[in-house]
Protein backbone atom coordinates (compact mmCIF):
# COMPACT_ATOMS: atom_id res chain seq x y z
CA UNK A 1 0.00 0.00 0.00
CA UNK A 2 1.04 3.76 -0.87
CA UNK A 3 2.01 5.55 2.32
CA UNK A 4 -0.25 7.74 3.61
CA UNK A 5 2.24 10.73 3.11
CA UNK A 6 2.56 9.97 0.00
CA UNK A 7 -1.28 9.38 -0.72
CA UNK A 8 -2.03 12.87 0.87
CA UNK A 9 0.91 14.18 -1.63
CA UNK A 10 -0.09 12.67 -4.28
CA UNK A 11 -4.14 14.25 -4.08
CA UNK A 12 -2.77 17.92 -2.52
CA UNK A 13 -0.71 18.17 -5.77
CA UNK A 14 -3.26 17.56 -7.87
CA UNK A 15 -5.51 20.13 -8.34
CA UNK A 16 -6.08 19.78 -11.82
CA UNK A 17 -5.35 17.40 -14.83
CA UNK A 18 -2.45 19.22 -16.72
CA UNK A 19 -4.97 18.72 -19.19
CA UNK A 20 -4.75 22.37 -21.89
CA UNK A 21 -7.50 21.52 -23.99
CA UNK A 22 -10.40 18.73 -24.04
CA UNK A 23 -9.74 19.15 -27.90
CA UNK A 24 -10.35 15.02 -28.33
CA UNK A 25 -12.35 12.63 -26.03
CA UNK A 26 -11.65 8.68 -26.14
CA UNK A 27 -14.16 6.11 -24.60
CA UNK A 28 -14.02 2.68 -23.92
CA UNK A 29 -16.69 0.87 -22.10
CA UNK A 30 -20.04 -0.82 -22.32
CA UNK A 31 -23.46 0.18 -23.00
CA UNK A 32 -23.27 3.03 -20.44
CA UNK A 33 -20.94 4.66 -23.15
CA UNK A 34 -21.95 2.74 -25.99
CA UNK A 35 -23.46 5.54 -29.02
CA UNK A 36 -23.70 2.85 -31.53
CA UNK A 37 -21.39 0.39 -32.21
CA UNK A 38 -23.82 -2.19 -30.88
CA UNK A 39 -26.41 -0.79 -33.38
CA UNK A 40 -24.19 -0.87 -36.33
CA UNK A 41 -23.17 -4.98 -34.99
CA UNK A 42 -26.86 -5.88 -35.21
CA UNK A 43 -27.97 -3.49 -38.39
CA UNK A 44 -24.88 -5.36 -40.27
CA UNK A 45 -24.12 -8.38 -38.37
CA UNK A 46 -20.93 -6.91 -38.31
CA UNK A 47 -17.89 -4.71 -36.35
CA UNK A 48 -17.80 -1.24 -37.82
CA UNK A 49 -15.34 -0.83 -40.50
CA UNK A 50 -11.39 0.33 -39.09
CA UNK A 51 -11.36 4.14 -39.81
CA UNK A 52 -15.07 4.73 -39.82
CA UNK A 53 -16.33 7.45 -37.32
CA UNK A 54 -20.24 6.71 -36.48
CA UNK A 55 -22.77 9.37 -36.75
CA UNK A 56 -23.81 11.04 -33.56
CA UNK A 57 -27.00 9.20 -32.16
CA UNK A 58 -29.16 9.65 -29.22
CA UNK A 59 -31.14 6.04 -29.78
CA UNK A 60 -28.65 4.33 -27.04
CA UNK A 61 -29.02 2.50 -24.03
CA UNK A 62 -29.80 5.12 -21.68
CA UNK A 63 -32.56 6.33 -24.00
CA UNK A 64 -30.93 9.58 -25.00
CA UNK A 65 -27.54 10.72 -25.54
CA UNK A 66 -24.53 8.90 -23.84
CA UNK A 67 -22.49 10.88 -21.00
CA UNK A 68 -19.68 11.06 -23.63
CA UNK A 69 -21.74 12.46 -26.36
CA UNK A 70 -22.96 15.49 -23.69
CA UNK A 71 -19.40 15.95 -22.92
CA UNK A 72 -18.46 16.99 -26.15
CA UNK A 73 -21.54 18.72 -26.86
CA UNK A 74 -20.72 20.72 -23.93
CA UNK A 75 -17.12 21.53 -24.54
CA UNK A 76 -16.77 21.48 -28.13
CA UNK A 77 -14.28 18.10 -27.86
CA UNK A 78 -14.08 15.96 -30.96
CA UNK A 79 -15.72 12.13 -29.63
CA UNK A 80 -14.46 9.00 -30.60
CA UNK A 81 -16.30 6.11 -28.94
CA UNK A 82 -15.31 2.63 -29.25
CA UNK A 83 -17.99 1.43 -26.29
CA UNK A 84 -19.87 -1.70 -26.92
CA UNK A 85 -23.27 -2.49 -25.24
CA UNK A 86 -23.14 -5.44 -23.96
CA UNK A 87 -19.02 -5.81 -24.06
CA UNK A 88 -16.90 -7.00 -20.48
CA UNK A 89 -12.96 -5.88 -20.05
CA UNK A 90 -11.89 -9.07 -20.77
CA UNK A 91 -12.43 -12.34 -22.61
CA UNK A 92 -10.17 -13.96 -20.78
CA UNK A 93 -12.05 -12.89 -17.47
CA UNK A 94 -15.61 -12.81 -18.41
CA UNK A 95 -17.53 -13.12 -21.82
CA UNK A 96 -20.87 -13.63 -22.73
CA UNK A 97 -21.91 -14.43 -26.72
CA UNK A 98 -23.34 -12.28 -29.29
CA UNK A 99 -24.98 -14.49 -32.52
CA UNK A 100 -24.15 -11.76 -34.47
CA UNK A 101 -20.81 -12.39 -35.37
CA UNK A 102 -20.52 -15.83 -34.12
CA UNK A 103 -18.56 -14.88 -30.92
CA UNK A 104 -18.37 -12.73 -27.83
CA UNK A 105 -19.13 -9.36 -27.57
CA UNK A 106 -16.37 -7.25 -28.20
CA UNK A 107 -14.57 -6.36 -24.80
CA UNK A 108 -12.02 -3.80 -24.10
CA UNK A 109 -8.90 -5.27 -24.38
CA UNK A 110 -9.93 -7.92 -27.31
CA UNK A 111 -11.30 -5.12 -29.65
CA UNK A 112 -11.89 -1.99 -28.34
CA UNK A 113 -8.08 -1.02 -27.37
CA UNK A 114 -6.71 -2.64 -31.07
CA UNK A 115 -9.77 -0.71 -32.77
CA UNK A 116 -8.41 2.27 -30.98
CA UNK A 117 -4.84 1.54 -32.51
CA UNK A 118 -6.20 0.37 -35.76
CA UNK A 119 -7.64 3.67 -36.59
CA UNK A 120 -4.55 5.65 -35.26
CA UNK A 121 -2.77 4.70 -38.84
CA UNK A 122 -5.93 6.00 -40.76
CA UNK A 123 -4.47 9.58 -42.15
CA UNK A 124 -6.90 12.98 -41.11
CA UNK A 125 -8.75 10.31 -38.50
CA UNK A 126 -6.97 11.94 -35.52
CA UNK A 127 -5.62 15.54 -36.68
CA UNK A 128 -4.56 16.94 -33.60
CA UNK A 129 -4.01 14.17 -30.96
CA UNK A 130 -1.47 14.94 -28.59
CA UNK A 131 -1.24 13.96 -25.09
CA UNK A 132 -2.12 17.21 -23.26
CA UNK A 133 -5.64 17.64 -25.34
CA UNK A 134 -6.94 13.88 -25.14
CA UNK A 135 -8.81 12.34 -22.47
CA UNK A 136 -9.37 8.61 -22.68
CA UNK A 137 -11.90 7.10 -20.42
CA UNK A 138 -12.97 3.95 -19.48
CA UNK A 139 -15.72 2.99 -17.54
CA UNK A 140 -16.60 -0.84 -17.18
CA UNK A 141 -17.77 -3.22 -14.34
CA UNK A 142 -21.67 -3.49 -14.98
CA UNK A 143 -21.66 -6.98 -17.07
CA UNK A 144 -18.30 -8.28 -15.77
CA UNK A 145 -19.48 -8.17 -12.30
CA UNK A 146 -23.50 -8.58 -13.15
CA UNK A 147 -25.43 -11.67 -13.82
CA UNK A 148 -23.86 -12.74 -17.11
CA UNK A 149 -19.97 -12.48 -15.20
CA UNK A 150 -19.25 -12.93 -11.46
CA UNK A 151 -22.76 -12.92 -10.15
CA UNK A 152 -24.20 -15.83 -12.14
CA UNK A 153 -20.92 -17.37 -11.74
CA UNK A 154 -20.40 -17.01 -15.56
CA UNK A 155 -16.72 -15.85 -15.17
CA UNK A 156 -13.85 -17.74 -17.13
CA UNK A 157 -12.88 -20.56 -14.92
CA UNK A 158 -10.15 -19.35 -12.61
CA UNK A 159 -10.98 -15.88 -12.87
CA UNK A 160 -11.20 -13.56 -9.99
CA UNK A 161 -12.59 -9.77 -9.74
CA UNK A 162 -8.94 -8.94 -9.20
CA UNK A 163 -8.40 -10.39 -12.58
CA UNK A 164 -11.16 -7.87 -13.94
CA UNK A 165 -8.97 -5.17 -12.21
CA UNK A 166 -6.11 -5.90 -13.58
CA UNK A 167 -7.82 -5.41 -16.76
CA UNK A 168 -8.47 -2.21 -16.44
CA UNK A 169 -4.89 -1.22 -15.60
CA UNK A 170 -4.21 -3.63 -19.00
CA UNK A 171 -6.16 -1.36 -20.82
CA UNK A 172 -4.60 1.70 -19.44
CA UNK A 173 -0.98 0.21 -20.59
CA UNK A 174 -2.69 -0.76 -23.92
CA UNK A 175 -3.06 2.96 -24.39
CA UNK A 176 -0.56 4.69 -23.25
CA UNK A 177 1.80 2.66 -25.52
CA UNK A 178 -0.19 4.76 -27.98
CA UNK A 179 0.39 7.80 -26.44
CA UNK A 180 -2.33 8.59 -24.33
CA UNK A 181 -1.43 10.19 -21.07
CA UNK A 182 -4.62 11.38 -19.37
CA UNK A 183 -6.81 8.77 -18.14
CA UNK A 184 -9.99 8.74 -16.37
CA UNK A 185 -11.78 5.74 -14.98
CA UNK A 186 -15.12 5.71 -14.07
CA UNK A 187 -15.90 3.58 -11.15
CA UNK A 188 -19.21 0.80 -10.99
CA UNK A 189 -22.70 2.54 -9.94
CA UNK A 190 -24.65 1.26 -7.01
CA UNK A 191 -26.10 -1.42 -9.31
CA UNK A 192 -27.90 -3.28 -5.85
CA UNK A 193 -30.10 -0.45 -5.96
CA UNK A 194 -30.94 -0.80 -10.01
CA UNK A 195 -34.14 -2.49 -10.67
CA UNK A 196 -32.72 -5.54 -12.17
CA UNK A 197 -30.41 -5.97 -8.90
CA UNK A 198 -32.83 -4.79 -5.91
CA UNK A 199 -33.96 -7.66 -4.29
CA UNK A 200 -38.19 -7.91 -5.35
CA UNK A 201 -38.60 -7.50 -1.41
CA UNK A 202 -36.96 -3.98 -1.97
CA UNK A 203 -38.88 -3.23 -5.51
CA UNK A 204 -36.72 -4.54 -7.99
CA UNK A 205 -38.22 -6.53 -11.06
CA UNK A 206 -38.86 -9.59 -11.15
CA UNK A 207 -37.62 -11.23 -14.70
CA UNK A 208 -36.99 -8.55 -17.21
CA UNK A 209 -35.35 -8.17 -20.51
CA UNK A 210 -31.51 -8.55 -19.18
CA UNK A 211 -32.60 -11.56 -16.61
CA UNK A 212 -34.81 -13.72 -17.58
CA UNK A 213 -35.06 -16.01 -14.61
CA UNK A 214 -34.23 -13.33 -11.70
CA UNK A 215 -37.65 -15.14 -9.80
CA UNK A 216 -35.83 -18.14 -9.51
CA UNK A 217 -33.04 -16.61 -7.41
CA UNK A 218 -32.92 -15.69 -3.69
CA UNK A 219 -32.77 -11.72 -5.01
CA UNK A 220 -31.88 -10.36 -1.14
CA UNK A 221 -29.00 -12.95 -1.58
CA UNK A 222 -28.14 -11.88 -5.03
CA UNK A 223 -28.38 -7.79 -4.28
CA UNK A 224 -25.95 -8.23 -1.14
CA UNK A 225 -23.89 -10.10 -3.71
CA UNK A 226 -23.16 -7.48 -6.04
CA UNK A 227 -22.81 -4.97 -3.64
CA UNK A 228 -20.05 -7.24 -2.21
CA UNK A 229 -18.75 -7.71 -5.60
CA UNK A 230 -18.76 -3.85 -6.71
CA UNK A 231 -17.35 -2.65 -3.59
CA UNK A 232 -14.62 -4.79 -3.87
CA UNK A 233 -13.98 -3.89 -7.27
CA UNK A 234 -14.07 0.13 -6.52
CA UNK A 235 -11.84 -0.26 -3.66
CA UNK A 236 -9.50 -1.95 -5.66
CA UNK A 237 -9.86 0.92 -8.19
CA UNK A 238 -9.16 3.61 -5.77
CA UNK A 239 -5.82 2.06 -4.02
CA UNK A 240 -4.79 0.53 -7.10
CA UNK A 241 -4.69 3.47 -9.26
CA UNK A 242 -2.20 5.57 -7.49
CA UNK A 243 -0.38 2.31 -6.55
CA UNK A 244 0.09 1.55 -10.08
CA UNK A 245 0.61 5.44 -11.49
CA UNK A 246 3.04 6.39 -8.37
CA UNK A 247 4.76 2.93 -6.92
CA UNK A 248 5.10 1.02 -9.28
CA UNK A 249 5.63 3.76 -11.87
CA UNK A 250 3.44 1.58 -14.36
CA UNK A 251 3.14 4.80 -16.68
CA UNK A 252 5.73 7.37 -16.45
CA UNK A 253 4.29 11.32 -17.10
CA UNK A 254 0.67 9.96 -17.24
CA UNK A 255 -2.53 11.31 -15.31
CA UNK A 256 -4.80 9.12 -13.61
CA UNK A 257 -7.75 10.50 -12.54
CA UNK A 258 -11.10 8.57 -10.78
CA UNK A 259 -14.30 9.78 -10.97
CA UNK A 260 -16.47 8.44 -8.04
CA UNK A 261 -19.93 8.10 -9.94
CA UNK A 262 -20.86 5.67 -7.58
CA UNK A 263 -21.03 8.75 -4.95
CA UNK A 264 -22.44 10.61 -7.48
CA UNK A 265 -25.58 8.47 -7.84
CA UNK A 266 -25.82 7.93 -4.33
CA UNK A 267 -26.26 11.53 -3.84
CA UNK A 268 -28.99 12.52 -6.39
CA UNK A 269 -30.88 9.68 -5.55
CA UNK A 270 -30.58 11.22 -1.57
CA UNK A 271 -31.59 14.63 -2.55
CA UNK A 272 -33.51 13.87 -6.32
CA UNK A 273 -36.13 16.74 -6.30
CA UNK A 274 -33.03 18.68 -6.41
CA UNK A 275 -31.58 16.55 -9.61
CA UNK A 276 -34.53 15.49 -11.61
CA UNK A 277 -37.83 16.67 -12.46
CA UNK A 278 -41.22 15.87 -10.03
CA UNK A 279 -42.51 13.57 -9.38
CA UNK A 280 -38.87 11.57 -8.96
CA UNK A 281 -39.04 7.99 -8.70
CA UNK A 282 -35.27 6.77 -7.87
CA UNK A 283 -36.39 2.97 -8.08
CA UNK A 284 -38.42 2.10 -10.68
CA UNK A 285 -37.22 3.04 -14.35
CA UNK A 286 -38.42 4.68 -17.33
CA UNK A 287 -39.26 1.46 -19.58
CA UNK A 288 -38.86 -1.82 -19.26
CA UNK A 289 -39.97 -5.48 -19.79
CA UNK A 290 -41.19 -9.11 -18.08
CA UNK A 291 -43.06 -11.25 -17.85
CA UNK A 292 -46.34 -9.36 -18.64
CA UNK A 293 -44.58 -7.45 -21.22
CA UNK A 294 -43.25 -4.38 -22.06
CA UNK A 295 -44.40 -1.03 -20.28
CA UNK A 296 -43.09 2.37 -20.86
CA UNK A 297 -44.01 5.90 -18.28
CA UNK A 298 -46.08 8.57 -19.45
CA UNK A 299 -43.71 11.17 -17.24
CA UNK A 300 -41.05 12.43 -18.81
CA UNK A 301 -37.86 10.47 -18.97
CA UNK A 302 -36.35 13.70 -16.38
CA UNK A 303 -38.46 12.08 -13.84
CA UNK A 304 -36.19 9.20 -13.21
CA UNK A 305 -33.00 7.83 -12.16
CA UNK A 306 -33.17 4.70 -14.17
CA UNK A 307 -33.89 4.72 -18.31
CA UNK A 308 -34.57 0.71 -17.93
CA UNK A 309 -33.85 -2.28 -15.55
CA UNK A 310 -30.58 -1.73 -15.59
CA UNK A 311 -29.39 1.56 -17.38
CA UNK A 312 -28.97 5.02 -15.69
CA UNK A 313 -31.56 7.47 -17.64
CA UNK A 314 -30.22 10.55 -19.67
CA UNK A 315 -30.52 13.06 -16.99
CA UNK A 316 -28.47 11.09 -14.72
CA UNK A 317 -25.93 10.87 -17.62
CA UNK A 318 -25.84 14.42 -17.83
CA UNK A 319 -24.95 14.76 -14.35
CA UNK A 320 -22.17 12.17 -14.85
CA UNK A 321 -20.87 14.59 -17.38
CA UNK A 322 -20.98 17.71 -15.74
CA UNK A 323 -19.04 16.07 -13.25
CA UNK A 324 -16.46 14.59 -16.07
CA UNK A 325 -15.59 18.05 -17.24
CA UNK A 326 -15.65 19.20 -13.59
CA UNK A 327 -12.92 16.75 -12.85
CA UNK A 328 -11.05 17.96 -15.94
CA UNK A 329 -11.09 21.27 -14.38
CA UNK A 330 -10.00 20.17 -11.25
CA UNK A 331 -12.77 21.10 -9.37
CA UNK A 332 -15.13 17.86 -8.92
CA UNK A 333 -15.75 16.44 -5.24
CA UNK A 334 -16.11 13.30 -6.63
CA UNK A 335 -12.84 13.54 -8.71
CA UNK A 336 -9.65 12.43 -7.55
CA UNK A 337 -6.05 13.15 -9.94
CA UNK A 338 -2.84 11.58 -9.58
CA UNK A 339 0.05 12.77 -11.02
Amino acid sequence: MLPLLLYAAAVTAASTTGLRKLSNLVTFGDSYTDEGRLNYIFANNALPPPGQLLPVNNATSVGGYAWPRLVAQKTGAKLYDYAVAGGMCSDSVTQHFLSNINGPFPSILDYEVPAFKTDLGYKGLYQDRRPDNTVYALWIGTNDLGIDGFLGNNQVNGATITDFVECVWKAFDGVYKLGGRQFVLLNVLPLQLSPMYASIANGGTGNNEYWGNKATYNTTDTQYKMEEFLTSANTMFATGAPYNLLVKKRWPGATVSLLDVHSLLLDLRSDPTKYYTEPVDITGSWRGCGDSGCFQSTEPQSNFVWYDEVHPSERTCEHVADEFINLLEGRSKYGTIYH
